[in-house]
Parts: C-alpha cells; sequence; structure tokens
C-alpha cells in the first residue's frame, strides 16, 4: 500500500538502472507532488547504493527481481537500455507495479503492442516518460489550436536532434542496444507529430496514412540522420528530423490557414530556469507575440501524472495507445531510412 504522507497519498517508486537518466529521476522526484524514492535496483549493487544513498530508508538491489518483489514499492521507473524495457514492463504488469517508462517504450510496435495488453491485463498504469506530453507548455499549445488561433492545422516541421562524436563504443551507436537516431530522439519528433494530428482528429492512435523519408547509416549500422514526410488522415503533413550526429535546432512550428505556432523548446521548456516560448504569428498581423504558458518540473510532472493515473488506467494527456501508435510509425520511419 502507499504512504500516508501530510495528509494525502505518496507513490513510493522503485527505479530500475542507475545510469544518468535515473540520476536525473532520482534528483527530480522531490520536485513532484506525490512521489518519494523507496528502491533502486542496478545489475551492479554498487551504484544501487550510491543512488539510493540520498533518499532515507531507500532500499538497493543488486537485481530487478528483487525490486519488483519489494512490498514497498508502488511504481517502477525503467531506465535501461531500450532492449530492455519489453521485458521489465511484463514484469512490473505481473507484479502489480504501475510503470513509467523511459522512452522509447519498446523497440518495436509490436512490442509496445503486447506491452499495453498486459498493462491492461494487470490493471496497472503504463506511461511512457514523454516529458515534454506532461507540461503545461503542450497543453498551451493543444488549447491554442482548439481556440482556432491558427485557423485549420495544416502542416507541422518538428527535429529533435543532437551531434555527437561517433564512437562505436556507446550505446547510441550499438545496433545491439538499439542504437540510432530514430529510437533515441526521433520518437520525440513523431510523437509530437502525431500528436498534433490526434488533437485534429480526435484519434490519439492515430498513424500517418504515408510516411516517405530516408536517412544516412553509420559505419556501425544504426542511422544517424533521419528524415521523414508523413501525410494523416484528413490531410495533415508533416516533416520530422532527427539525428545524434545532425547540428539542427531542435524546434517545432505548426502552421495553420489562419496562422502559425513557433516552439521554441518542445521537449525541456522550462529548463535551466528558461521560460517556455509558445509565439503566435498571425496572417496580417505585423509582429507576433508569446502565448502565456507555465511550467512545471519535468520529470515532477510525469510522475504525478502516473500517480493521478491509477484510478482510470491511463494518464490524461497520453494512453498508451498513443504510445503503441508512435512506436508503429517509428518501425515504418525506420525502415524508409534502410536501417529497420
Amino acid at each position: 500500500m502507499a504512504d500516508e504522507q501530510a495528509g494525502h497519498v505518496t507513490c513510493r517508486w522503485g527505479v530500475i538502472g542507475a545510469g544518468r537518466i535515473a540520476r536525473d529521476f532520482v534528483a527530480g522526484i522531490g520536485a513532484s507532488r506525490s512521489g518519494i524514492l523507496a528502491a533502486v535496483a542496478s545489475s551492479d549493487r554498487a551504484r544501487a547504493l550510491a543512488l539510493a544513498a540520498g533518499a532515507e530508508n531507500a532500499a538497493a538491489y543488486g537485481d530487478y527481481a528483487a525490486l519488483l518483489a519489494d512490498p514497498g514499492v508502488d511504481a517502477v521507473y525503467i531506465a535501461t537500455l531500450h532492449p530492455q524495457h519489453a521485458g521489465l514492463i511484463a514484469a512490473c504488469a505481473e507484479a502489480g507495479k504501475h510503470v513509467l517508462c523511459e522512452k522509447p517504450l519498446t523497440l518495436t510496435g509490436a512490442e509496445a503492442a503486447a506491452a499495453m495488453e498486459a498493462a491492461a491485463a494487470a490493471g496497472i498504469v503504463l506511461v511512457e516518460a514523454m516529458m515534454y506530453r506532461f507540461q503545461p507548455q503542450t497543453e498551451c499549445v493543444r488549447a491554442a489550436l482548439a481556440d482556432g488561433l491558427i485557423g485549420t492545422p495544416l502542416h507541422v516541421d518538428v527535429s529533435c536532434a543532437f551531434t555527437t562524436v561517433l564512437n562505436p563504443g556507446d550505446r547510441l551507436f550499438n545496433p545491439a542496444a538499439g542504437g540510432g537516431a530514430i529510437l533515441d530522439v526521433g520518437c520525440y519528433a513523431m510523437s509530437f507529430a502525431r500528436m498534433v494530428a490526434g488533437w485534429t482528429l480526435q484519434d490519439d492512435a492515430v498513424e500517418p496514412a504515408e510516411l516517405t523519408g530516408g536517412g544516412h547509416l553509420c559505419e556501425t549500422g544504426v542511422e544517424d540522420w533521419a528524415v521523414a514526410r508523413l501525410v494523416f488522415p484528413g490531410g495533415l503533413t508533416a516533416n520530422v528530423r532527427t539525428g545524434i550526429r545532425l547540428a539542427d535546432t531542435s524546434q517545432a512550428h505548426i502552421y495553420g490557414s489562419e496562422g502559425h505556432l513557433h516552439i521554441a523548446d518542445p521537449w525541456t521548456p522550462g529548463k535551466g530556469g528558461r521560460e517556455p516560448r509558445v509565439m503566435l504569428s498571425r496572417a496580417g498581423d505585423n509582429e507576433g507575440r508569446l502565448l502565456p504558458c507555465a511550467s512545471a518540473p519535468l520529470f515532477g510532472a510525469e510522475i504525478d501524472a502516473v500517480w493521478d493515473a491509477r484510478d482510470h488506467g491511463e494518464a490524461r494527456v497520453m494512453s498508451p495507445r498513443d504510445s503503441v501508435a508512435t512506436m508503429r510509425s517509428l518501425d515504418r520511419w525506420r525502415r524508409a531510412a534502410g536501417a529497420g
């Protein structure tokens, strides 16, 4: 059972994995209103001990099964390499633990569908950790479109990319570790384009009716950059770009029949004290204007979304159906880029 603290129910989190993203999660859990750290598991128990040391009474395990058997854990954050996600989600479902799983949810659309089915059968909440989806900035964009501020949405242009040195030993460039740009950060761009299409069509599981694309395979055989053009039912189009050796700006634009939205930082609004920036430019206006957008703790917002969803099975802004449709679309993009 979850803890009672200060008059409210608190979710006790277990963290599987002890790498950088797990450390960021543990550092951010205190910014949630619902979560505390209860346990950490790593194949290297010394790393689990080091990560758990900052939390009072947090357990440290040298294997994942021990954490899943801990009755003091209500929900699990999966922060392992991509290929382990599907099996761990299934194990969490069997153990009755709610799940927040790092992106991408799995390696393939088929694995994602199986994960969704396992979660539903077990009655647990399954949420993919696309943290931008839980931010007030994203709700600001949704509301702007719903209010018709740019008329009918017609086209999306979105990128998520960075550039790093090719290192065959790094998981980013290792096919066996689920490496490549599309799975690592292209999932964000595809998710965003699908999100806008889903709002427009009122279908959170919508997939592109057409997808064409390409990319570049580096010497290890994974794509280090890729692009795709999408056409959705109803006619909305999108261009998506990604790369792990691509010096892109990682911005988003939504063009409509009467105006344009520019989102300067779609993925980590508010990070480092930067203010969210959603710029509205309407046809005929000489100048654009910033839309008022708040920010919320990046990890805290998704942590709270999992706990808030426990009574109705899925997060309000991002369902497992949504994640499955993104994974299925990524399958197609990887094939188009020669990596699938």
